[in-house]
């Protein structure tokens, strides 16, 4: 039987598309009220009026969570509009595609400043909601194989924003352990998301799917899945853990895998995606 979250208060960063649009549904198909902190408040807009038509509980902040006061007002915001925080699942990225020399500063601490520094800012600010929650406080990043468990050619900036992401978790799931709140990781392989279709297309990602062990790409409602343990009862003495979800891509790698990507990334070389 699936756990309940009803009561729960969750921000969900990225919340808007992809990954983050996955879990903030998950939650909140599991009683959770969902704070989608998104960038661009349109796409989080039409996710909150989905959560909502199938009777669950949904509202927006605009936030750029690159910027430190954004992540304080994300979770003040979420506070005063739900009594309090119980779980942060930090999904957002600003994504720099890129090597060495591809990438411009701008960019690189773009990229950076939303993938590692974010989650440094949304648990600070967060800790003392956390610390107070009924069952115990969560905060789950979602993180990437790449720059944690394999390498990406000329994905270089990703991949260094990620390893720091994954640092962080080691590290500050022993600070904050003795308040009662857990620091975790989910880190997929490619997922069939809104970006990873911008930059493959459909052939791109059927073919690339096929040479991951399981058989296809992986799915936002799989990393919902994980999110949901992380956040549960049942994952009370797990802290300061990676789960890497990658359909076993990176223990059976077919050495032409990462030739699918590499003419699709040439041309998003220093860009958002």
């Amino acid at each position: 039987m699936a756990e309940s979250f009803a009561g729960k208060s969750v921000i969900v960063t990225g919340g808007g598309r992809g990954v983050g649009r996955g879990v903030a549904k998950a939650f909140a198909a599991a009683g959770a009220r969902v704070m989608l902190g998104a960038r661009t408040l349109a796409p989080a807009e039409a996710v909150k009026a989905e959560i909502g038509t199938e009777g669950g509980v949904a509202a927006c902040c605009a936030a750029d969570i690159a910027r430190h006061a954004d992540c304080r007002a994300l979770v003040a915001a979420t506070a005063k509009a739900f009594g309090g925080v119980d779980i942060i699942v930090h999904a957002a990225a600003d994504i720099p595609h890129g090597g060495v020399g591809d990438v411009d500063d701008e960019r690189l601490e773009a990229g950076f400043a939303s993938i590692a520094k974010a989650a440094w800012w949304l648990l600070d600010a967060a800790r003392p909601y956390l610390a107070t929650a009924k069952d115990g406080g969560r905060f789950i990043a979602i993180g990437s194989i790449n720059g944690t468990f394999n390498i990406v050619p000329h994905m270089t900036a990703y991949g260094m924003a990620k390893a720091a992401l994954d640092a962080f978790v080691r590290a500050a799931a022993g600070d904050v352990v003795g308040e009662g709140i857990t620091v975790n990781a989910v880190n997929p392989g490619l997922v069939a998301s809104d970006r990873a279709r911008a930059i493959l297309g459909e052939d791109g990602l059927a073919a690339y799917g096929a040479t991951v062990p399981v058989g296809r790409s992986g799915t936002p409602e799989d990393i919902a899945h994980a999110c949901l343990f992380l956040a549960s009862a049942s994952s009370d003495y797990i802290t300061g853990t990676t789960i890497k979800m990658d359909g076993g891509s990176t223990v059976a790698a077919p050495a032409g895998r990462n030739a699918i990507l590499q003419d699709k990334l040439k041309a998003q070389r220093g860009k958002a995606v």
